[in-house]
């Protein structure tokens, strides 16, 4: 399962940004919270000010282009034959290099883009940031209802139950998890109140975690 988080971290550059977040990950390897994980990966492009202005106009093209197709979601040939045209978008708005469709998901180093100055993803950061307490609660309800629905079936395996009492708990000790969306990386909090606080000290580096 892949998924993404962005490390908030105090630097002066994006090469500094990586290191501490390559630093910091370290001691979360080996099936702790990730067994591999690349910067950027799947998420290449998404703390790049035009992200959001190329989806849109991307999704516009794929109505066009495949006005039959009602899926959500598009498929590697799709993306395969609208190359040029998607990455046409991308210089028209003013993006610089390949655009977030045409980049590797396994490219160790990331984009240029992929580790860029806070203060230039806010509307990003704020609507990736998760209040873990309140994801905790979720994650308690679904435990009771796997163990309410173990009980009836009469298992001896607490499989699920357990699986979401340890994601509650990773929410409400604050840990850095598989759950976390956005992680100061500084202080070791989800609760990023100080970097909101400071976004011109701290850099942001999305990274694509797989367990």
């Amino acid at each position: 399962m892949h998924k993404a988080v962005i490390c908030l971290t105090k630097a002066s550059d994006r090469d500094e940004a990586i290191s501490n977040v390559r630093s910091f990950l370290e001691e979360y390897g080996d099936g702790d919270v990730w067994d591999w994980y690349v910067i950027g990966g799947r998420w290449s492009g998404t703390l790049n000010a035009k992200n959001h202005e190329f989806q849109t106009k991307a999704a516009e093209h794929f109505k066009s282009v495949y006005p039959e197709d009602s899926s959500p979601f598009l498929t590697t040939k799709m993306v395969e034959e609208q190359a040029e045209h998607l990455q046409a978008i991308w210089i028209e708005i003013g993006g610089t290099g390949n655009n977030p469709y045409a980049r590797s998901s396994y490219d160790d180093k990331g984009q240029d883009d992929d580790s860029v100055p806070m203060s230039t993803c806010l509307d990003v950061i704020n609507d990736w940031k998760l209040d873990m307490r309140a994801e905790g609660e979720k994650h308690f309800e679904k435990m009771l209802e796997a163990r309410e629905g173990e009980k009836i079936n009469g298992s001896k395996f607490l499989t699920m139950s357990a699986y979401y009492a340890g994601l509650y708990r990773d929410c409400l000790y604050d840990s850095f998890s598989f759950e976390s969306n956005v992680f100061d990386i500084d202080e070791g909090t989800n609760n990023i109140t100080t970097a909101l606080e400071n976004p011109d000290k701290y850099y942001a580096v999305i990274v694509d975690m797989h367990n």
